[in-house]
């Protein structure tokens, strides 16, 4: 008899998380805030000129338990920045613009819970390096050195709409931001973490 309880509390527990699993995709659009402070060496010096729009696209799945949620996502994400290079030489200053675009996979993992028609959650997330396509390759000395894997943080609110899923999150990161840049051997950033603000609509299969 005890056995039968335990293995129909069993059952009863796992068709609950069952009828409360959802999968869906999402996609939308971040904007970065970046650090304008240059990296200044002997010949050059680099600044950040402007961050374009990124775009972001993947999968999510969500595990409910009442008012809790459980939420991770891949996510392929795409963010694109230009620098203001100053080249200095014996025949004066050279400015030039020159652009990088980062490709890399988002996994966050956000845990949450549901207050009325509002969902508030937060978590960690990675970002797995993909590629870079960066015209500072022209630049003399330069060179790159990404970080396979780096980690931030997000927080933020969303509504669910029938099967359509809105968020709006906040996100931080622990790596300063231009931490790839080496030049002639030297390391350096821009100083600061960088910090994006996200948008993102998800439909519920």
């Amino acid at each position: 008899m005890k056995h039968f309880i335990i293995i129909a509390a069993l059952f009863f527990a796992t068709s609950q998380v069952q009828g409360q699993v959802e999968f869906g995709i999402k996609a939308g659009l971040s904007s970065y805030t970046l650090a304008n402070e240059p990296i200044v060496t002997e010949n050059i010096e680099l600044s950040v000129k402007n961050a374009s729009y990124g775009h972001h696209a993947g999968i999510y799945g969500r595990v409910k338990i009442w008012a809790l949620y459980l939420e991770p996502s891949i996510l392929f994400n795409s963010n694109k920045v230009t620098y203001e290079l100053k080249e200095y030489s014996e025949n004066g200053v050279f400015n030039t613009l020159k652009s990088e675009r980062y490709n890399q996979v988002d996994i966050p993992l956000m845990a949450g819970v549901k207050l009325g028609f509002l969902r508030l959650y937060g978590g960690p997330v990675g970002h797995l390096h993909i590629n870079t396509i960066s015209d500072l390759i022209d630049v003399d000395g330069y060179q790159e050195r990404f970080q396979k894997a780096t980690f931030g943080y997000q927080a933020g609110l969303g509504l669910n709409i029938s099967n359509i899923r809105v968020d709006l999150a906040y996100e931080g990161n622990l790596t300063a931001f231009g931490d790839h840049i080496m030049i002639d051997g030297t390391s350096y950033n821009f100083g600061s973490r960088p910090e994006r603000l996200i948008a993102t609509v998800g439909y519920k299969f």
